[in-house]
């Protein structure tokens, strides 16, 4: 039988403590350590939420309504698809950028990687002309547009007055035939610019120990390039290729600024007419529809670029 002096609480002394009370202090603690990171990336969560999340979400849900921001949406389904498909400017404007896609392209990679090859080599004062090719891309759009005009301007146009000194008593219409206006921006985007500079990182990349070993084997220089170097440049052929054909399809800048998407639709890209629909016609449904349509244009062909690239790009330690 216990004494009742031994289970008396002594004098001067409380209750005795819970011992389950450092444990969930322990606890607490250890999940407010493991809050903390998130904590510091919700400003981060806000900022993706508001303003890419919820915009693109509220675009699909605009691209089947009609919505011209002062009267509320009214869902009409697949409507403003069916309207774009069977609009005839809509079909100009995607063919404009299609051929414009096409050409631009494969040419500016080409471009890019001759220019790349003709700065990799090592001669004095090579440097001035590394930073002289990377000029043209600091240059603001709206300074690039004016500098453009000047120079392909039907009247007073820099090339057409070399070619009346050389004797052609007729300019060309380059800015003002719907034709010619689309080779005109073609060959504009065919500069190599940050293309160039990927493809010379890549060169500088490559190991020196496989020249070395061709020129062993006996390799001539073609062979060289076509077996060692452009083997070895296919991850940036890939990257460069995805964000040529993303900047491609949103070509919107230096037309409009220069000929606003005429004569007749001539230069009227995709770009344009989504933002004409948006902030002109005030029709945001159909400018919506139209974003979704380019978004899936070009995910279909992001998709197969990395679904083939496996059988095309080389990377070094790979098989």
């Amino acid at each position: 039988m216990t004494s009742p002096l031994l289970s008396a609480p002594q004098p001067g002394l409380g209750p005795a403590a819970d011992p389950g009370l450092p444990n969930r202090w322990a606890r607490g603690r250890s999940f407010r350590r493991r809050m903390l990171p998130f904590l510091f990336l919700l400003p981060w969560f806000v900022g993706v939420l508001t303003f890419q999340a919820y915009p693109i979400l509220d675009s699909f849900y605009h691209s089947f309504t009609i919505y011209d921001v002062f009267q509320p949406a009214k869902w009409i389904g697949f409507r403003n698809y069916v309207n774009l498909a069977e609009h005839d400017y809509t079909r100009k404007a995607l063919m404009n950028t299609l051929l414009y896609v096409v050409v631009s392209v494969p040419g500016g990679l080409v471009v890019g990687l001759l220019q790349a090859l003709l700065l990799n080599v090592k001669v004095r004062g090579l440097q001035v002309f590394r930073t002289l090719a990377l000029v043209p891309g600091t240059v603001p759009v709206a300074g690039a547009a004016a500098v453009f005009l000047f120079i392909w301007s039907p009247s007073l146009g820099l090339i057409n007055t070399v070619l009346k000194m050389l004797g052609f008593p007729k300019g060309q219409a380059w800015l003002t035939d719907p034709v010619m206006v689309k080779w005109v921006f073609i060959f504009m985007a065919i500069q190599g610019g940050i293309g160039m500079l990927i493809f010379l990182a890549g060169l500088q990349n490559v190991p020196q120990e496989l020249y070395d070993a061709a020129k062993i084997d006996g390799a001539k220089s073609i062979q060289t390039l076509f077996k060692v170097t452009l083997p070895m440049l296919t991850p940036y052929t890939l990257f460069n290729l995805l964000t040529s054909l993303i900047g491609a399809f949103q070509m919107f800048s230096v037309p409009m600024l220069m000929t606003g998407g005429g004569p007749a639709g001539g230069s009227m890209f995709y770009g344009q007419l989504i933002y004409e629909n948006a902030f002109r016609y005030f029709r945001m449904g159909h400018a919506a529809a139209l974003s979704w349509i380019l978004f899936v244009i070009s995910m279909i062909i992001v998709v197969l670029l990395f679904r083939t690239s496996a059988s095309w790009v080389y990377y070094e330690g790979g098989n």
